[in-house]
């Protein structure tokens, strides 16, 4: 993809914003790469392009590759490229088992950002038994938590499900944003947000605690 394309300022990131994402991206430690599968003719990709592109320059740990939704499915088979933008956090060229889809504005913003802070800085604190416990998890858990950009409670729910994939190689949390995917709102008949699906059984409704999703993802097998 020709990255020239893509613009290296986002509309989303007033110069306000800027400042505060600088104080936090100055926290990281270790480098991670965002990628984003994007079809640069649709809107939503290229408001999430940009938006990756201008926090890749606020931090020199920080970068971001862009792929086209073809070579996406040859050589990104993790990431879901038939719900477009979609954006995996990485970490030394690994997946770490984040990833957005839709664009992060709003109150996304703050799940994206945490979501770098705990794969390449310091991390948020965690409760030691609740990260023995997910350190010990033997199957795999894919959360899928759909969201709207406009939601108080949707980025908590996000928050605390990406920092248990980023306590656990078991665990995948994909954000989506369900006024992109209307087959999907179907599908899982989406009537209120956040909804929190755990591999494609009953949904949980609402934010739910780290021990609430520890209980239910352990008889998810």
């Amino acid at each position: 993809m020709d990255i020239e394309k893509i613009a290296s300022k986002s509309s989303l990131i007033t110069p306000e914003l800027e400042e505060q994402l600088r104080g936090v991206l100055g926290k990281l430690t270790s480098e991670a790469q965002m990628v984003c599968v994007a079809d640069l003719s649709e809107k939503s990709s290229m408001e999430m392009a940009e938006l990756l592109r201008h926090i890749a320059g606020l931090s020199d740990h920080l970068s971001c590759q862009f792929y086209e939704p073809q070579e996406a499915k040859e050589t990104l088979p993790e990431l879901d490229s038939s719900l477009l933008p979609a954006t995996g956090i990485y970490k030394q060229g690994s997946y770490t088992g984040i990833a957005f889809h839709g664009v992060t504005g709003g109150k996304e913003m703050n799940s994206l950002l945490l979501a770098l802070y705990n794969i390449a800085g310091p991390g948020q604190e965690i409760d030691k038994r609740i990260q023995k416990k997910l350190q010990k998890l033997s199957h795999k858990v894919e959360i899928k938590i759909f969201v709207s950009l406009a939601c108080h409670h949707c980025a908590q729910q996000v928050i605390t499900c990406q920092q248990m994939a980023a306590e656990s190689e078991m665990i995948e949390a994909r954000m989506i944003d369900a006024r992109l995917y209307p087959h999907l709102v179907e599908e899982y008949k989406i009537e209120r947000i956040p909804m929190t699906i755990i591999n494609d059984r009953e949904p949980l409704m609402g934010t739910k605690s780290m021990e609430e999703m520890y209980q239910v993802m352990k008889s998810c097998k």
